[in-house]
């Protein structure tokens, strides 16, 4: 005898979505789909003006029992069927639903068929399928977002140049204006390169690490003092990193930018580099740590995830950054004590 998997149509991917609900949909005597529900839709890809009318195995994997069509022996019998644990393909091996099969009857005759189907397993290639989705819709989002800030951006930069034609003899005030002025044509360019190429063709060159942390220390003095936050600063004696300055930079900013968060009334903010080796392998380590009230143990695995909320998508956006240079984020965290985070780059 064979077994449902053999007798099943080809492989299908199946989505994560909605697997703890069962999905439905009904035929006609004919065994043609005559109602298609959205989470089947969302499962399988076919919409319901594109299966309605067609043979249900068209768009669903072909239910047997018994080595007959499930569907077709309610018809003949007109009773149901329940089939726990039912198989069908998936291009990496196998998933197994639950299935009920129920006739509707009108004058003793089957009028329609109605089939449940609740997931047991999914696809393992549906998560990832779900993965790559997200980060395209990340990049639609970030291209729209590039070009939506370059107007501000250019509204910006011919203030500050009006203040410093206004005010050249007030010196803070022009340091400062230089600083902005620097800040927003490294931005300006960093845009029309992210929308000209992607982020892995970024240009990478020797970067001093060390330089980049005095950089950030003007950038984030002022929220610091508002925050009341005291911000210490212990540059080792590391060598150069193969990278991007600015990603590199938009990496440690993300976290330094949470921990400053974490303490909106107040703490200690120590950043400090140092090398260490691991495997053989030399690293240079940016250590960001805060006195903040900590992160959930049971949230640490997921702060730097895609699906994380808040402060989590920057961390996530750290996470890539490290990723594409070789690198890797690591944090520590106790409830009320704290949070550290270690930025790994290769030397």
């Amino acid at each position: 005898m064979k077994s449902n998997s053999e007798l099943s149509s080809k492989p299908v991917i199946f989505s994560a979505e909605g697997t703890s609900s069962g999905y439905h949909f009904s035929t006609d005597g004919d065994l043609r789909i005559t109602s298609w529900c959205e989470q089947i839709a969302s499962l399988t890809g076919k919409t319901a003006p594109q299966v309605i009318g067609k043979k249900y195995w068209e768009a669903f994997p072909r239910i047997f029992s018994d080595e007959k069509d499930a569907l077709r022996t309610v018809l003949e019998t007109k009773h149901g069927i329940r089939l726990d644990r039912h198989k069908f393909d998936c291009l990496l091996g196998q998933i197994r639903a639950d299935i009920k099969v129920d006739p509707v009857l009108e004058q003793e005759e089957v009028k329609m068929l109605d089939v449940t189907v609740t997931f047991e397993t999914i696809c393992p290639l549906s998560e990832r399928f779900r993965e790559l989705q997200q980060i395209v819709d990340i990049g639609k989002t970030a291209s729209t977002l590039a070009h939506g800030v370059r107007n501000p951006l250019n509204a910006i930069k011919g203030s500050v140049v009006y203040l410093r034609d206004k005010y050249p003899d007030e010196p803070p005030l022009v340091e400062f204006l230089k600083i902005i002025e620097y800040e927003i044509s490294r931005l300006d360019t960093f845009i029309s390169r992210f929308l000209s190429t992607s982020v892995s063709e970024a240009d990478l060159s020797d970067t001093d690490v060390n330089a980049l942390m005095e950089r950030i220390n003007v950038v984030i003095s002022f929220q610091a003092r508002a925050s009341h936050v005291h911000v210490v600063y212990e540059a080792g004696n590391i060598p150069t990193v193969k990278g991007n300055p600015f990603q590199i930079e938009q990496a440690l900013l993300n976290v330094m930018n949470n921990a400053l968060k974490a303490m909106s009334s107040g703490g200690l903010l120590r950043v400090r580099t140092f090398g260490e080796d691991i495997g053989g392998s030399g690293f240079v380590v940016i250590e960001v740590s805060d006195t903040g009230p900590g992160i959930l143990t049971d949230r640490i695995g997921t702060v730097a995830s895609r699906n994380a909320e808040g402060k989590g998508f920057g961390l996530f956006i750290t996470h890539e950054i490290l990723k594409h240079h070789g690198g890797h984020l690591q944090v520590e965290s106790k409830k009320g004590a704290g949070t550290t985070m270690r930025l790994y780059l290769p030397c």
